[in-house]
C-alpha cells in the first residue's frame, strides 16, 4: 500500500486538514435553506438539546482517550507500544460507550421528560444514543489517521460522509418528511458507516495488541481531563437548556443556527491547524526555541481567525436572509458575539497545553470549574431577562474569563511567554468595524449594503494583519523573514511605522 510521504510541509497538511473539515462541516450549511423550511425553529432546537445531552454524556460515560494518544504514542518504545495505545484506547472506548449507550436507550422516556419536559422525543433521544458509541470510536480512528499524517486520507473521509449524510438528509428530511428523527437518523448511519470504516483501516495498519498498564496510564492521564471536557462543555452547551427553561424551544433553535454560523471559524481554520499542531507539539516542545515557535503558532493562527470572524460577524446577517426562513432572523444578531467567545475558546487550547505536557491535568479541570459556576449564574440572571440576546452576552463573557484565567495559571506551569496584546487589538478593530459596517454605515440598499461592508472588512483586516506580522517578527525573527515577501513587506512597513530600527 501506497502511503503519503512523510514529508510534506506543516502548510501542506494543514490545508488538506482545512478542505476536509470544510467537507465535515459543510453538510449543515448545505441542509440549512431544507432544515429551516422543513424543521421549525423548536425541531431544530430538539437538535441542538440533543446534542447538548450527547456532549454531557460523553466526559462521563464515553471513556474517551484520544487526548491521550499522542502523548503516549510518541512516548512509546517501540512499534508493539505504539500499537498498544492505539488499540488500548479503541478497546476501552468500544466497551463503555457501547454500555452506556445501552442504558441510555432503555431510559430514554425518564431521559425525554428530564431534556425537554415532555416524551414525545423518546425515540428521538434512544436514537441519538448511538452516537455515544459510533462518534467516539470515529474521534479515535481519525486520531490515528492524523497521526500518521495521512491528511489526504482524512480528506476522503470527510468527503464520504459528507455525501453520505446530504444523500440520507435528502432521503429522510425531505422525501419521507420524517423531522427531527429524521435528521437524527442520517447523522447516526453516517458515524456508524465511517465508525466501523476506520476500526477496519486500524485493523488492516495494525495488528490489535493491548496491554493493561498502558491502558490504564491513559484511563488516569484523561480522568481528570473528562471533568474538565465535562465543564467545558457544559459551558459551550448548556445555553440550549437555559433557553428551553427561561424562554422557548424556538428560541434554542435560533441559538444553534448562530452557533452553527459562529463555529465556522473554529471548524475551517482552528481545527486544520489544531489536528496537525496538537501532535507536533509535544516534539516541538523538546526543541530549544520551543518558546518562539508557539509563539509565532499562538499569534499567526489567532491573526487568521479574527479576520475569519469578522467576515462572519459582518456578513451573517444577509447570509441568513438569504438562506433560513424568516423565523430564524434574529439568529444573525448574536453571531458576532459568539463568533468571538468561540475564537478565545480555541485559543486557549494553547495554555492548556501547559497542563498536559507537565502532567498536571488535574488543574486543567479545575481552570474550568469556576467558568461553569459563573455561566450558570450569568444564564439565570440574563436570559430571563434578555432570552437570546443574553444568552449569548454570558456566553461571550464566559469564555473571556476562562481565557484570562486559564492563562493565568499555565504559566506557572509552561509559560512560552504568550504575548496577548494582539488579540485585545484584534477585538477592538473588529468590534469598531463591525459597527461601522452594520449600524453605523448600513443602508437599506442590499448592493451598497455589501459594497460597504466588503470595503470595511478588507481595511479592518489589513490593520489586523499588521498588528499579527509585528507581533510575529517581535516573537521570531527568522519566522518572520520565511514569510511570503508581501507580508513580510507589511511587517517592515509596521515596525517601520512604530519607530523601530
Amino acid at each position: 500500500m501506497t502511503t503519503e510521504p512523510r514529508q510534506k510541509g506543516f502548510i501542506g497538511h494543514a490545508a488538506t486538514y482545512a478542505v476536509g473539515n470544510i467537507a465535515r462541516r459543510l453538510v449543515g450549511f448545505v441542509m440549512l435553506p431544507i432544515y429551516t423550511r422543513f424543521l421549525t425553529p423548536a425541531d431544530y432546537g430538539v437538535i441542538g438539546l440533543l446534542t447538548f445531552a450527547l456532549a454531557l454524556s460523553e466526559p462521563i460515560f464515553g471513556a474517551r482517550l484520544a487526548r491521550a494518544i499522542p502523548k503516549f504514542y510518541f512516548e512509546a518504545a517501540d512499534a508493539h507500544g505504539r500499537r498498544t495505545v492505539i488499540w488500548g484506547a479503541i478497546g476501552l472506548t468500544g466497551v463503555v460507550s457501547a454500555a452506556s449507550m445501552v442504558l441510555l436507550m432503555l431510559f430514554r422516556g425518564l431521559g425525554s421528560q428530564l431534556l425537554f419536559g415532555d416524551h414525545k422525543y423518546a425515540l428521538a433521544l434512544g436514537l441519538f444514543s448511538v452516537n455515544l458509541l459510533a462518534q467516539p470510536i470515529e474521534t479515535t480512528g481519525m486520531m490515528y489517521v492524523r497521526l500518521k499524517e495521512r491528511s489526504r486520507l482524512f480528506l476522503g473521509i470527510s468527503m464520504t460522509k459528507l455525501l453520505l449524510q446530504v444523500a440520507l438528509n435528502l432521503l429522510l428530511v425531505v422525501y419521507w418528511k420524517e423531522g427531527v428523527v429524521g435528521a437524527v437518523l442520517s447523522g447516526i448511519i453516517a458515524s456508524v458507516a465511517i465508525g466501523v470504516g476506520l476500526v477496519g483501516y486500524v485493523a488492516v495498519q495494525e495488528t490489535p495488541a493491548f496491554d493493561r498498564h498502558t491502558t490504564w496510564g491513559m484511563v488516569q492521564f484523561c480522568a481528570p481531563l473528562w471533568l474538565a471536557g465535562l465543564a467545558g462543555l457544559y459551558i459551550g452547551s448548556s445555553g440550549a437548556m437555559y433557553l428551553r427553561i427561561f424562554d422557548s424551544l424556538s428560541d434554542v433553535g435560533r441559538l444553534e443556527l448562530a452557533i452553527k454560523f459562529a463555529t465556522v471559524v473554529s471548524a475551517l481554520i482552528w481545527m486544520p491547524f489544531f489536528q496537525h499542531w496538537e501532535p507536533i507539539s509535544y516534539r516541538i516542545y523538546k526543541e530549544p526555541d520551543a518558546p518562539r515557535k508557539f509563539q509565532v503558532a499562538f499569534v499567526g493562527i489567532a491573526t487568521l481567525m479574527f479576520v475569519a470572524g469578522l467576515a462572519i460577524s459582518i456578513f451573517a446577517q444577509p447570509v441568513t436572509r438569504l438562506m433560513a426562513a424568516k423565523s430564524f432572523y434574529p439568529a444573525a444578531a448574536i453571531v458576532p458575539v459568539l463568533t468571538l467567545a468561540f475564537i478565545l475558546n480555541s485559543l486557549r487550547s494553547f495554555f492548556n497545553f501547559s497542563f498536559l505536557v507537565t502532567g498536571h491535568t488535574k488543574v486543567q479541570s479545575y481552570c474550568l470549574n469556576v467558568p461553569a459556576i459563573i455561566i450558570t449564574v450569568a444564564y439565570v440572571v440574563l436570559i430571563p431577562l434578555f432570552a437570546l440576546q443574553g444568552a449569548a452576552v454570558a456566553f461571550c463573557g464566559t469564555f473571556l474569563a476562562s481565557f484570562i484565567h486559564t492563562r493565568r495559571i499555565s504559566r506557572r506551569y509552561y509559560d512560552p511567554g504568550y504575548n496577548v496584546l494582539p488579540i485585545w487589538n484584534f477585538s477592538l478593530i473588529g468590534a469598531v468595524a463591525y459597527l461601522c459596517s452594520n449600524v453605523l454605515l448600513r443602508t437599506s440598499n442590499l448592493g451598497i449594503d455589501l459594497l460597504i461592508k466588503s470595503f470595511v472588512l478588507l481595511a479592518a483586516s489589513g490593520l489586523m494583519g499588521l498588528v499579527g506580522i509585528r507581533a510575529i517578527r517581535e516573537a521570531h525573527a527568522t519566522a518572520f523573514d520565511a514569510l511570503p515577501w508581501p507580508l513580510s513587506r507589511l511587517g517592515q512597513i509596521a515596525w517601520i511605522g512604530r519607530g523601530a530600527p
